[in-house]
């Protein structure tokens, strides 16, 4: 199954590392992470949006630099070995998307992933639990981290 994580499936791991580094504490990996990285059936994918997403956060919220950013992301990356693609976004779909679905602003990245995944025919693993109900129609292939879980338990 190839998963493409939305990037509410990975932040854990992040501030996890932060905390580590920070504050000395204890580093686990958290559950979800654990989980998609133990089951030899998923292949997992993120995508340049998802570095942007958390390069942003390692700056802005840590107040790491560029470089350090850039190693925490690439030490994460290879630890899971994790698939890295380029996202390409069709603006009109995304026109057409908000158009018929009404839609909150902070929910337009999440659309922006779904996006990228629809392009790959990717599965769109997200923690959002209304985001398949509400664009299904747009695309099928989303599950809830809850969802996978149950299938994969």
């Amino acid at each position: 199954m190839r998963l493409y994580l939305d990037t509410n499936i990975i932040p854990g791991w992040f501030k996890k590392m932060m905390q580590k580094e920070r504050k000395g504490e204890e580093f686990k990996i958290p559950r979800v992470i654990k989980f998609v990285t133990s089951q030899k059936e998923f292949d997992l994918i993120l995508s340049d949006l998802t570095k942007v997403e958390i390069t942003r956060y390692l700056i802005s919220e840590w107040g790491c630099d560029p470089k350090f950013a850039e190693k925490t992301w690439n030490d994460f990356m290879q630890s899971f070995d994790i698939t890295y693609i380029r996202g390409e976004i069709d603006i009109d779909d995304l026109l057409s998307i908000v158009q018929n679905v009404p839609t909150k602003k902070k929910t337009l990245v999440n659309l922006l992933h779904l996006q990228i995944a629809k392009r790959y025919n990717l599965w769109f693993l997200t923690g959002e639990e209304k985001l398949a109900d509400k664009y299904e129609e747009y695309y099928r292939k989303i599950i809830t981290y809850k969802e996978l879980r149950q299938r994969f338990s």
